[in-house]
């Protein structure tokens, strides 16, 4: 059989159509975004003033600023106390939740990272940002 020129346009929108699905079907994968940390505890809870105040502010953190800032106030003198606690870390994520909570965001994200750390540093009394 002797291929014609029409056989030849033929062949050739066909591959065309071909190699144009291939490309058209081809989606980039999707990002991996990373979680968070795992939490690992090494020991008991550490028992300190500063944690203390954490608990009592963290307990608040859906109440209105009249209960909040006073126990925010709190937290803050014992950090700066005991510069020994380690608590930077959970105050910031504190102060995250606080935000969202009176400035939703279209974005969810931001409160369940900030239960997710929150969460932990209460149960832990570990800076869980910290290695």
């Amino acid at each position: 059989m002797q291929l014609r020129p029409r056989h030849y346009v033929l062949l050739a929108v066909v591959i065309g159509l071909f190699v144009f699905n291939i490309v058209r079907h081809r989606k980039p994968q999707p990002a991996v975004t990373p979680g968070p940390a795992p939490i690992i505890t090494t020991g008991p809870p550490v028992q300190s003033p500063a944690w203390a105040a954490f608990d009592r502010a963290a307990g608040l953190r859906d109440a209105p600023d009249a209960g909040f800032q006073p126990a925010m106030s709190a937290l803050q003198q014992q950090i700066h106390s005991s510069p020994s606690a380690d608590l930077n870390g959970c105050l910031t994520w504190l102060e995250f939740y606080r935000q969202s909570a009176l400035h939703p965001s279209a974005d969810p994200a931001w409160k369940q990272r900030s239960h997710h750390h929150l969460d932990g540093c209460v149960k832990f009394h570990l800076d869980t940002s910290t290695p």
